[in-house]
């Protein structure tokens, strides 16, 4: 569920939702049912509600954009978001209440049908990695039935990445209006397929979101695609010259949006550390709102190793900088986050700092990505969303602390020497560059 901060219009809910209020919704209750198999997903009403806006209000989405949701417009979102925008208590009055409307009588699920002529819509509230363990099935769809018409909503801050993907025909933001969803022959959304089914706790996520769309796809479609803007692959290059980076580089991403999610900061300075020892230029992304922050991190390492560690936050005012910066580093290193699978998508080696999750759950499908899970007997514990870790030293889960630093960085160059490697053979022979980068 994404985090939203309201502005001066719109506060943190403190009322209580009305059990009448979820009945007219067409749900039984505020705590949404965990399942046993995708089976029975199917078979309860999605968390997911149709609203009509009593009055005109705004609210700021993740810190990134200004939306409006307005007087007598009925707009479809999640459980999750209503109960967070449907009343402001500061001005103590309601901001949304139910339509006469209920989403499961409208709901046309896409379970494999023919979309010659058809327009399918596709939700998912999720991160970036989310929405990338949807794409191949729609690239699928698109190749299989090229007269049809793909809306894909999601989050504002996501949407820099999704409008280069050829499969899409239009974007809309989250929540969207409701005349989306009765326009739409087929709807596909992923409510609860990772968060309430035990399968995810098993099965890799590309292999559950292509069977919950009736498509089966093989594991060597199931690994997004896409290539990075060439404009701002152009910023990031000069960037880098200004930098002085002359030649490759390590890409990091530092936290998930989670803290169960998200290494210690004393993992990480071990790892750079390391890195930049073995001639390593080590680049840091995330995004602006946190420039203060990493740079506060980068400050703490030793001198010797400070020089050699840029920050690329302010930079990265949008999710298609970092996806061009990924396409130029000689790898990544993420923990279970959205930079991992930006790498994947990319073509370029990715490493992964797993704990609450098992990483085969998000990467088996993908050849360039590798990984290594901190172990400790509550490990993984699936533990979704901002829910906090039993077992922190600090703000941080004590498994990240069991991680093998030499490991890490061992397979690291490994996979930066298979991806020279493979550049060379594919290069004319005597390459210089190559002999470079081999040296």
């Amino acid at each position: 569920m994404e985090n939203f901060k309201f502005d001066k219009n719109i506060q943190h809910v403190k009322k209580v939702i009305q059990q009448s209020s979820i009945k007219k919704m067409g749900l039984t209750s505020l705590m949404p049912k965990y399942v046993q198999k995708m089976e029975d997903l199917r078979a309860a009403p999605p968390n997911i509600v149709i609203a009509e806006a009593i009055r005109t209000a705004g609210f700021i989405q993740n810190k990134f954009k200004q939306q409006v949701l307005k007087k007598k417009n009925k707009y479809v979102m999640g459980l999750g978001v209503y109960k967070q925008l449907w009343y402001d208590d500061f001005r103590k009055v309601k901001i949304l209440k139910p339509a006469a409307v209920q989403f499961q009588n409208v709901y046309k699920p896409y379970i494999g049908q023919d979309l010659t002529d058809k327009t399918l819509l596709v939700t998912r509230t999720g991160g970036i990695g989310d929405l990338l363990f949807i794409q191949p099935n729609l690239i699928h769809l698109k190749e299989k039935y090229p007269t049809c018409s793909i809306l894909f909503a999601c989050g504002p801050q996501y949407q820099s990445m999704i409008e280069g993907w050829g499969c899409i025909d239009e974007i809309l933001d989250l929540p969207f209006l409701f005349t989306y969803l009765l326009r739409s022959d087929y709807h596909a959304t992923f409510e609860g397929v990772i968060e309430r089914c035990k399968e995810a706790t098993s099965v890799n996520a590309y292999r559950l979101f292509t069977k919950w769309m009736g498509l089966d796809l093989p594991d060597e479609k199931l690994v997004p695609t896409q290539e990075p803007k060439p404009g701002k692959v152009n910023e990031c290059k000069k960037f880098l010259t200004r930098n002085k980076v002359a030649r490759g580089f390590v890409l990091l991403q530092l936290r998930a949006s989670s803290p169960i999610r998200t290494p210690s900061p004393v993992l990480w300075r071990k790892i750079i550390e390391q890195l930049v020892r073995k001639n390593h230029t080590v680049i840091i992304t995330d995004s602006p709102h946190m420039h203060l922050q990493i740079q506060g991190f980068i400050d703490t390492l030793s001198d010797d190793v400070r020089h050699c560690v840029i920050n690329f936050t302010k930079e990265s005012q949008t999710l298609d900088y970092t996806i061009a910066m990924a396409s130029l580093a000689d790898c990544t290193i993420s923990p279970d986050s959205s930079l991992i699978h930006i790498a994947a998508s990319l073509r370029v080696p990715g490493f992964g700092l797993y704990g609450a999750f098992p990483g085969k759950i998000r990467l088996e499908t993908y050849s360039n990505i590798d990984w290594i899970e901190g172990k400790m007997d509550c490990t993984p514990c699936f533990t979704h969303g901002n829910s906090p870790c039993r077992n922190t030293e600090g703000n941080n889960p004590k498994c990240y602390n069991t991680i093998n630093v030499d490991n890490v960085v061992h397979r690291v160059e490994k996979l930066i020497n298979d991806k020279n490697r493979t550049v060379c053979e594919e290069s004319p022979s005597g390459d210089e560059e190559c002999n470079r980068s081999n040296s």
